[in-house]
């Protein structure tokens, strides 16, 4: 199970600021002293004392953009979470072989094959694991696929309820040959959480990472 937590850590605190700025007075300080005390028989060359300064400026340009980058990245990272947000209700695809089914209605499912088929069976599963359809194709190109279920059970030919249903696909070319074949999961967006940063989508009851959806269909 999904914890959620946030994944944003956001802006730099106060304490983190004054020492930042503790850091360089120290530096000047110690560079002040170093100079009030230096040998008049010996004083510090003119091009050390420049480079102790391009050191203080190296320095603190780097911690600027360090400050910066992580700014930047906490942005990005709310960015990405408003964005999954926006995916509640709409219909999504990704990698797997779940999708939601409403009673009474056609459902498309999507697949690809790695080269053409001669034939090619869609196997239909309840929540259950029961066999309520079989789709049976023919000569199908490589590629991305789609075929139509009725949403009716082959045994009896009633209407199949509302819920998440699951499906195989095999594939054999003009010898007889297996063909691979990925399938692609679809479903509404009902939920959003994140872990570790990462939003996670809960589509038909199974978590989702951002990163695997493919295709972002109409509202649900």
């Amino acid at each position: 199970m999904i914890t959620a937590v946030s994944g944003s850590t956001g802006p730099s605190s106060p304490q983190s600021t004054e020492s930042q700025s503790l850091g360089q007075d120290v530096f000047l300080n110690l560079l002040v002293t170093q100079l009030k005390n230096q040998d008049p028989l010996n004083p510090m060359e003119a091009t050390e004392f420049v480079s102790q300064l391009a050191q203080f400026s190296e320095l603190d340009e780097m911690r600027k953009i360090s400050s910066s980058q992580d700014s930047l990245e906490n942005y990005l990272a709310s960015l990405n979470n408003f964005s999954a947000v926006g995916l509640l209700g709409k219909v999504v695809e990704f990698s797997g072989n779940t999708f939601s089914h409403q009673a009474d209605s056609p459902a498309e499912l999507t697949f690809s094959l790695g080269a053409d088929a001669k034939d090619v069976q869609v196997r239909i599963y309840d929540s259950q694991g029961g066999l309520v359809a079989t789709l049976r194709e023919s000569n199908l190109p490589a590629g991305r696929q789609s075929v139509t279920w009725n949403g009716r059970n082959d045994s009896t030919g009633s209407a199949c309820p509302s819920g998440t249903y699951r499906f195989e696909v095999s594939a054999t070319d003009a010898e007889g040959n297996p063909i691979a074949a990925a399938t692609v999961g679809s479903g509404i967006v009902q939920e959003v959480t994140f872990q570790n940063g990462i939003p996670y989508l809960c589509v038909g009851g199974l978590w989702v990472a951002l990163d695997d959806i493919q295709r972002i269909g109409p509202q649900g």
